[in-house]
């Protein structure tokens, strides 16, 4: 039995209600290009990482802290029969199955190699190594692909998504007020071991709460995942260090998931700092 997890579980920050005066109308066309119908969902947990931790025969346990779902067979990821396992429809099928084609194929690579090795107690992971001469553009389609996940959850929860992210998808290579870092976090790896779990979004007001000021979030292949923080007034430069450009990026490691909110970093093992004693330039 292989666990899922799409929410914080007895964890929260603002109530909700507090500022659904700023959420967003729901709109029937896709979120990305802005011009065509949304007739598709976004996979929460892309169906080929499903298909491995299902293995043969093995259940799949989706839960919310509220609601617990079984998904037993292939048959059960395609169909989705509770909504578990896809966002609301929020984005063209072009969008969605066509242009990010390569943002769906670097993140398959980047998964299988995630749920192949144990990096908890790594210093990084050598994105150089697995993606070859072209991990350059590879490292950007991995972050793009989550860009696209982050954006579907933001329309979801009806927050506004940043023209950032979508011009990052665009091509652009930066996002002045977003930052992605690679973390791990002990308590997502004690609970949840090499499942799959994806945090609600916790965003910040004005003090006037007359506009959202930032939100960060996160999405975990077992206990290594993709944290995106996003600033309404931007993130300086030398606080920005995005992990896909580099070829072999830190690996950030937190306590619990309000750390991960926070940014509050705990030191990594012995073993890293070792090795990134051992490999310093």
């Amino acid at each position: 039995m292989t666990n899922l997890r799409s929410e914080f579980e007895g964890f929260e920050f603002a109530d909700p209600a507090s500022y659904e005066h700023l959420l967003t109308q729901e709109s029937a066309m896709c979120w990305w290009c802005e011009s065509q119908p949304a007739t598709t969902g976004e996979h929460k947990f892309k169906r080929t990482s499903l298909a491995r931790l299902m293995g043969d025969g093995e259940v799949l346990v989706w839960g919310d802290g509220e609601r617990r779902r079984e998904i037993r067979g292939k048959s059960g990821i395609k169909r989705d029969r509770y909504g578990v396992v896809k966002f609301p429809k929020s984005m063209c099928a072009p969008c969605n199955n066509v242009t990010s084609k390569p943002f769906d194929t670097a993140y398959d690579i980047y998964a299988q190699y995630v749920e192949a090795h144990s990096l908890r107690m790594m210093p990084g992971v050598n994105l150089g190594s697995l993606y070859g001469p072209e991990w350059r553009t590879k490292s950007l389609n991995l972050a793009r692909y989550h860009a696209k996940h982050f954006g579907c959850r933001m329309v979801r929860d009806r927050l506004p998504v940043p023209q950032s992210l979508r011009d990052f998808m665009n091509g652009a290579e930066d996002m002045v007020d977003g930052h992605m870092a690679i973390i791990t976090t002990d308590s997502i790896n004690k609970v949840y071991g090499r499942g799959m779990s994806i945090s609600p979004i916790v965003p910040w007001m004005d003090r006037d709460g007359t506009r959202f000021t930032s939100c960060v979030m996160a999405a975990y292949v077992g206990p290594i995942g993709i944290r995106y923080e996003w600033v309404a007034d931007g993130i300086p430069d030398q606080k920005r260090s995005q992990f896909f450009h580099h070829s072999n990026p830190v690996i950030n490691c937190f306590r619990s998931e309000e750390d991960v909110v926070m940014g509050n970093t705990r030191k990594s093992g012995l073993l890293a700092r070792f090795l990134q004693w051992v490999n310093k330039p």
